[in-house]
């Protein structure tokens, strides 16, 4: 066996490497946009809006020419890109265009684009039902087939990394999102579905699902309702919420080739110790 450094310590650098994240403009992904950078890699973003998800990644970019200054390799091309991923035609249209405008086939996907809506099961409006289902379900489907279809073409390798839930194994309470719940545990199932079909062409695929996450958009949710915070926070272990830059050695080690080479159809759970009671 080749004891040597290179061989026995796994590397999470991902020089020439280009990484699409969706959600692009979202709190989750600012921080894995910028991890990533750091690591060497080329990102596109992609969300809806693409004023803000423009500034999303000018804001990369001088993190990136602040932080990194100095660095011995350079600053990856940051892009910015406006897409429906519960659309087909426009995430076909798009992963192309990012492939074109980067010079070479992207080889990581970080799906964190989705949503949660709460409805009792009840009274769940059939459209909004279709509607998550299309974003959070097809549209992790959507993605990934977009990303894999250049790489199968080219026998290339790469790694997909959908972003799933706690929601996808266990039942939130107390708010009613079945739904979410449903699409999520959907999410976790077709990455396994994915990683056993896609293994023979050497594309990984996983998922990381989060418990509850100090977003900006969680704060929005949680001010002004104590109650929901201290009932959420009550069952989780550690009692407290995570920061999303707690989720990027999660990433990072989902990404590296070396360090998780051995490791497809996996659901990596980072809750807080949420699922244990």
């Amino acid at each position: 066996m080749d004891f040597s450094y290179n061989n026995v310590v796994p590397s999470f650098r991902l020089d020439g490497r280009v990484a699409i994240i969706t959600g692009g403009s979202g709190g989750l992904a600012s921080v894995i946009s910028r991890a990533l950078l750091a690591q060497g890699a080329e990102i596109a973003l992609i969300d809806m809006n693409l004023e803000r998800t423009t500034q999303a990644a000018k804001d990369v970019v001088q993190w990136g020419e602040e932080e990194l200054k100095g660095a011995s390799f350079p600053i990856g091309q940051v892009t910015a890109w406006s897409c429906n991923i519960g659309d087909y035609p426009s995430v076909e249209e798009t992963f192309a265009a990012i492939n074109e405008k980067h010079g070479k086939i992207a080889d990581l996907l970080i799906n964190t684009a989705g949503y949660c809506e709460n409805f009792p099961a009840e009274e769940y409006p059939a459209q909004n039902a279709e509607g998550i289902m299309k974003v959070n379900g097809l549209g992790a489907f959507y993605v990934s087939q977009a990303f894999a279809k250049p790489l199968i073409q080219n026998n290339l390798g790469g790694s997909v990394i959908l972003i799933g839930s706690m929601s996808g194994t266990i039942v939130n309470d107390p708010q009613p999102q079945c739904m979410y719940n449903m699409s999520k545990a959907g999410v976790i199932h077709l990455a396994r579905s994915l990683a056993c079909e896609w293994a023979k062409y050497n594309i990984r695929v996983n998922t990381l699902s989060p418990g509850y996450i100090l977003t900006p958009l969680t704060r929005n949710v949680i001010s002004g309702h104590t109650e929901m915070k201290e009932a959420w926070e009550s069952k989780i272990p550690m009692k407290r919420m995570a920061e999303p830059k707690e989720f990027v050695g999660s990433i990072l080690y989902l990404a590296s080739d070396s360090a998780s080479s051995y490791t497809t159809g996996h659901n990596l759970v980072a809750d807080g110790g949420y699922e244990c009671w």
